[in-house]
């Protein structure tokens, strides 16, 4: 198995890329506001949708931690946030 450095990204908003570079997204650390739905595509907001998550609200309000099991998400393009909804930032962990 290949280790790669793992880096950080940090996001407020949607339409960016969180790394231009093909990534493998390891793992996110959401501060939502409340019920959240964020997505990733490859490159662009046209690009293929590789990764989804919604989030229900809660009673609290959190930080969640999200891992991604095995290697990650493979972007061969770059790791684009294509929606961030009801999220005040999320920072994203990629190598």
């Amino acid at each position: 198995m290949m280790q790669t450095d793992v880096k950080a990204a940090y996001v407020t908003a949607s339409g960016a890329n969180a790394y231009a570079g093909a990534a493998r997204l390891k793992g996110l650390y959401v501060n939502a506001s409340g019920a959240a739905s964020i997505e990733f595509s490859d490159g662009t907001s046209t690009g293929q949708s590789l990764f989804r998550i919604d989030m229900p609200a809660s009673a609290t309000a959190n930080p969640i931690a999200i891992q991604i099991p095995g290697e990650g998400v493979f972007f061969p393009t770059s790791i684009y946030v294509k929606t961030l909804t009801g999220v005040n930032s999320i920072t994203v962990f990629y190598g």
